[in-house]
């Protein structure tokens, strides 16, 4: 089966912060689509950018559509900004290997920081509402807009804010408060972690859960030229040696797989989003 669609944008609009919400008629990738993985993205008959751009799936709102949740940080979301309602994208995916479920009677617990967390809001989506989601940022002013947390409420009844200033939620980051929470916690057996977010953080996570003997899941943010592994533009250095793209064999990783203390990539050149 194809991966390549015609796109319909059924809606685009801010939401805030610097935050554009994008929902795509793409039946294909709607019905195919698992939490965790991502798509490529350009407009349809131009050449500019050059390059297709990732963006993670954030929802998949029906049998046929799926929302795009995104920050502007460069060119090529800069561009996609100007982009209307009833014009075509073309997409590419889904692409990727996913979050695992979690197993009968668990409880997920996602962790997110920076603009990395929409996929995890289509994986609250679909394992149900007793999971615990966390989220950092420097300040109020630097967290997801409220609507887009409204939208993690909708699906999650837990979710846990913390901002380096104290301005909003409790004082700390995503992962002092991850901490503080397991650390309150006698039994964890029924617990699964899953990540997404900048590399630092992923790492801090994944030690997390290693000292508490935690299962756990992250999504390796890399930028992205091909999306089919092809350009080995997003190779993730692994424990037991040598590479994995995260583009194919991820973008979503067993944390104990990565060599995070190398946490790099290897040296071609990467596109600004």
């Amino acid at each position: 089966m194809t991966r390549l669609h015609q796109a319909f944008v059924l809606s685009h609009r801010p939401a805030g912060r610097g935050y554009y919400r994008l929902v795509l008629n793409a039946p294909g990738a709607a019905a195919s689509a698992k939490p965790g993985q991502f798509v490529m993205l350009r407009v349809t008959g131009t050449g500019d950018p050059l390059l297709a751009r990732p963006f993670g799936i954030s929802s998949v709102l029906s049998r046929s559509s799926i929302e795009v949740v995104y920050r502007v940080v460069g060119r090529g979301t800069t561009l996609l900004t100007g982009v209307k309602k009833g014009q075509t994208l073309t997409l590419l995916g889904p692409l990727g290997k996913g979050f695992p479920m979690p197993p009968k009677g668990a409880v997920p617990v996602l962790v997110g920081g920076g603009s990395g967390f929409p996929p995890l809001h289509f994986f609250a989506q679909r394992a149900g509402k007793n999971a615990h989601f966390f989220i950092g940022a420097r300040n109020k002013d630097c967290l997801p807009p409220a609507g887009i947390l409204r939208s993690f409420k909708d699906v999650t009844e837990h979710v846990h804010i913390a901002t380096d200033d104290g301005s909003a939620g409790v004082k700390g980051t995503s992962t002092d408060i991850l901490h503080a929470f397991l650390s309150r916690m006698e039994k964890k057996s029924h617990l699964v972690i899953y990540a997404c977010g900048p590399h630092p953080m992923l790492a801090t996570v994944s030690r997390i859960a290693s000292e508490h003997a935690i299962p756990c899941y992250v999504s390796m943010e890399e930028r992205m030229a091909c999306g089919l592994g092809a350009c080995m533009g997003c190779s993730i250095p692994q424990k037991a040696g040598g590479y994995k793209r995260a583009c194919k064999e991820g973008p979503v990783f067993d944390a104990k797989e990565i060599d995070w203390t190398e946490r790099v990539v290897l040296p071609v050149p990467h596109l600004k989003k």
